[in-house]
């Protein structure tokens, strides 16, 4: 009885400690791009993320791929280092950032995608 107790006491507090990383990542994002919604052009988010790795027009809004360890202090291998050509990156090394933009290029709004472990 009380190893099951023990069991599951582990269990949450391995889940808990895996959702708090997650969790300080997507709050980093948000203290970086909150900000800016309604106010940065798609030029200063480029400068301050990185490129997107694709733009589409959806409804009103241009929605643009961005794929960034922005809030990461893990380094980023060389071989997936972004070189000419195509961006082929796996999400496992990058944090997958949905931007929204308006036609006059401003952020509107913002939405994680893929927070990696």
């Amino acid at each position: 009885m009380f190893m099951k107790v023990r069991i599951i006491l582990i269990s949450c507090l391995i889940g808990l400690l895996t959702l708090s990383c997650s969790q300080n990542r997507v709050k980093k994002y948000q203290n970086l791009l909150d900000p800016l919604v309604g106010k940065a052009k798609k030029d200063q988010i480029n400068a301050l993320i990185g490129n997107p790795v694709s733009c589409k027009n959806e409804n009103r809004y241009e929605k643009c791929e961005y794929r960034t360890a922005h809030a990461q202090n893990t380094p980023v291998p060389d071989m997936f280092k972004k070189s000419e050509g195509p961006d082929l990156s796996p999400y496992e090394y990058f944090d997958v950032l949905y931007l929204y933009f308006d036609p006059f290029h401003v952020m509107k709004e913002w939405e994680p995608v893929v927070i990696a472990h």
